[in-house]
């Protein structure tokens, strides 16, 4: 039995010693806040500053005060770092102000007058989604037809998904401490962060010629991300600096929850509208129709990315011949959506998972059973043409539906119905999700590693992939370790400090073991095989005098990957994750709510490195899709990001199912990715459940009680 291995900052963060970003503080420090604008859209005429309070004591920034350019950079750089005349989205910040007391601080930004001439706005989904004039920016078309299909004969099945905005709820929210030093003209920045070289790259934006040098360092703790934290921080580090360049001063910005909440980069809302054309011989789908559809908010940033990857993920995991995928993206007044572990594919994976069933009630045959005749196998293709290479998502199938006994549920399920108010339910999904950046993306990054063996034993890792507290540095010291030959203890991954770190990429994409943990386990073994040792420790003692001794290795990418795109064909990612997931639900139609009762997961992600780390990835990722399936929405009275958490519902201890997790194809060598597609596919199955249980179909998510109540009202 394989020992296990705790996080290494378990018991400091037990007993408090580790210290996140608001546990720092810099002498002369002051205090930023980010004034965002109250309304939807209009042209700002007059800011009126509260009077009673000495100006003088402020340093305050807007548009006219930037030395660089007033543009955050982003896969699609769009977006302002501060607003200039017009106001496009309601939380678009104008200003940004610190000053040495957080108590005046906030005082005076709560007094301070926007006048301005209101425009109309777009802030609904829906209404963003439903009006192609809204369509604008990045279009992607996916086109695969090996044949020259006929629908006749053939069963059509057509439906309208939609997929609601979701928040990462991340437990420290938003910060940054830019500290300026006048005599060199460096700029230090220290944040909470995915990308700390993204971060960089803002600043040096920003600032132009103003300072010589930008640092960027992770706190070292930081307070979860799933996404949020890869774009945001952009934003928020540039004005922070902007500030402390200004002031003279460092400055810390942290943004209180509402605001948090209010403002930041969200799930991307969708809509996707599936057909399909079945044989009602065979019961095999021969062509597919999707449009993929993204509210990105005002601005593009990094909705091209999003989108790229939810087209290639929007077929679900089965062979269909005939595929047309379409993918764009809508322009609302709302602030710009962004990451959000999963990436595009929880919204593309819903509605083809609820789609699957909605045929299968329509051909009467059993949704395993349709899924089992459909699902990829070996020599199929993506819709993208790259070829499937192994059973493993249909054996991840077929594991779930034994361990959860699906079927003898099913038939007891059926009978429990016909007598109970109550009802019981169980429904099926599958997902995949592709490792590392979409296309050539690994390619262009061209990701670097360094690893330094130092005089008295210890082994230092640099990169740049931060620890959300997902256990990525216990994990990745781990790798190092094993494959060296090294004890644990004395192998350590140093905080990601953009100095000192190579550009090991972003924490994003399922990406930090897939990519950098496989590229430190090839580094590992070369290191061993050129020093030629049998115990690391030993060895060092033995040869003291060519130590400190420095390795680096960048990724290369296998020469036949190969992806085109403008045809969108090829191979999107090498190594895909699979998984297969059974839902079972009660339903109370008195309360119209449902109870996630159990939720059983079995995935392929190659070897797990640390398997108590591995199932706690999975358990956090399914809970958190049981929000978005059943409660995670915005209030929309007034926009809805006003009110902080107690407007926004996430499952407690009393709505979490219990889960079950079982990884197969663990024999291998490759770790694949984890972090994301415990997250995209067990809402579908929840869903199903539902359907399963009352025959209601429903075709978006949240299934609030409100939502259930208002299909009925509407088929009765």
């Amino acid at each position: 039995m394989k020992k296990i291995v705790k996080k290494f900052d378990a018991r400091p963060k037990v007993i408090g010693t580790w210290k996140f970003l608001d546990d720092y503080s810099y002498e002369n420090m002051i205090y930023g806040y980010l004034y965002y604008a109250k309304f939807h859209r209009g042209k700002i005429t007059k800011i009126e500053f509260p009077s009673g309070f000495d100006l003088s004591e402020f340093t305050i920034v807007r548009a006219a005060d930037i030395p660089g350019k007033n543009i955050v950079p982003e896969p699609e750089s769009d977006q302002l770092f501060l607003a200039e005349n017009e106001i496009f989205y309601f939380g678009q910040i104008i200003l940004g102000i610190a000053h040495p007391s957080k108590e005046i601080l906030q005082n005076f930004v709560k007094n301070i007058t926007v006048k301005y001439e209101e425009r109309s706005a777009i802030t609904s989904p829906k209404q963003c989604l439903d009006d192609e004039k809204n369509a604008f920016g990045h279009e992607i078309t996916v086109n695969h037809a090996t044949s020259e299909e006929s629908v006749k004969n053939r069963i059509r099945t057509h439906s309208v998904y939609y997929t609601p905005h979701q928040e990462q709820l991340y437990l420290e929210p938003q910060g940054m401490i830019a500290v300026y030093d006048k005599n060199d003209k460096s700029m230090f920045v220290r944040g909470t962060m995915q990308c700390p070289f993204f971060v960089k790259e803002a600043v040096e934006m920003i600032m132009g010629k103003a300072v010589s040098k930008v640092t960027v360092e992770t706190s070292e703790g930081i307070g979860g991300g799933f996404g949020g934290k890869e774009d945001f921080p952009n934003l928020i580090a540039g004005i922070t600096a902007l500030l402390s360049y200004k002031s003279g001063k460092p400055v810390k910005t942290v943004l209180d929850r509402a605001d948090d909440i209010t403002i930041t980069t969200k799930r991307h809302p969708a809509r996707v509208e599936i057909e399909t054309f079945t044989d009602p011989i065979s019961k095999k789908i021969e062509k597919i129709n999707i449009d993929y559809r993204l509210d990105a908010g005002y601005y593009q940033t990094l909705s091209p990315v999003v989108l790229s990857r939810g087209v290639l993920h929007a077929g679900g995991g089965y062979n269909i011949e005939n595929a047309f995928v379409r993918g764009r993206l809508f322009r609302s007044n709302t602030p710009p959506n962004g990451a959000f572990r999963g990436f595009g594919a929880p919204q593309a994976l819903f509605p083809i998972e609820a789609h699957i069933d909605k045929i299968a009630a329509e051909i009467n045959l059993d949704p395993y059973e349709f899924r089992k005749l459909n699902i990829f196998k070996i020599d199929d293709e993506f819709p993208s043409s790259q070829k499937i290479t192994e059973n493993h998502l249909f054996d991840c199938l077929e594991q779930v539906i034994e361990k959860s006994d699906y079927k003898k549920k099913v038939a007891e399920f059926s009978q429990y119905n016909k007598t109970h108010s109550d009802k019981k339910g169980i429904g099926i999904s599958i997902g995949y999700h592709g490792g590392g950046y979409t296309g050539n993306g690994e390619k262009i990054l061209k990701s670097k590693v360094k690893v330094v063996i130092e005089r008295d034993g210890n082994v230092h890792i640099f990169v740049a992939n931060t620890d959300m507290g997902q256990g990525a540095h216990t994990t990745l010291a781990q790798i190092v370790s094993e494959n060296l030959g090294n004890p644990l203890e004395k192998t350590k991954v140093v905080l990601p400090n953009t100095s000192k770190t190579p550009n090991s990429g972003p924490t994003v994409a399922s990406r930090t073991i897939y990519i950098v943990g496989n590229l430190l386990k090839k580094l590992s073994i070369r290191i061993k095989n050129e020093l030629k040792f049998t115990k690391l420790q030993l060895f060092i003692q033995e040869h003291q005098e060519i130590f400190p001794k420095e390795y680096s290795d960048y990724f290369i990418p296998a020469p036949d990957v190969i992806f085109n795109e403008k045809t969108y064909q090829g191979i999107g990612y090498k190594d895909y994750s699979w998984a297969a997931c059974v839902a079972e639900i009660s339903y109370d139609p008195q309360t119209y709510s449902i109870q996630p009762l159990k939720i059983w997961n079995v995935l392929d992600i190659g070897k797990p490195v640390n398997l108590q780390i591995s199932e706690g990835q999975v358990e956090g990722g399914v809970l958190q899709a049981v929000g978005y399936a059943l409660s995670e929405y915005f209030y929309k009275e007034k926009f809805g990001r006003l009110n902080g958490i107690p407007d926004y519902i996430v499952p407690t201890t009393l709505d979490s199912p219990e889960i079950d997790v079982e990884f197969i194809h663990t024999e291998t060598n490759l770790h694949k990715g984890l972090g994301e597609i415990p997250m995209d596919y067990p809402a579908p199955a929840i869903r199903n459940a539902f359907y399963n249980a009352t025959g209601i179909f429903i075709d978006e998510l949240p299934l609030t009680p409100e939502t259930i109540f208002r299909q009925m009202k509407n088929k009765a």
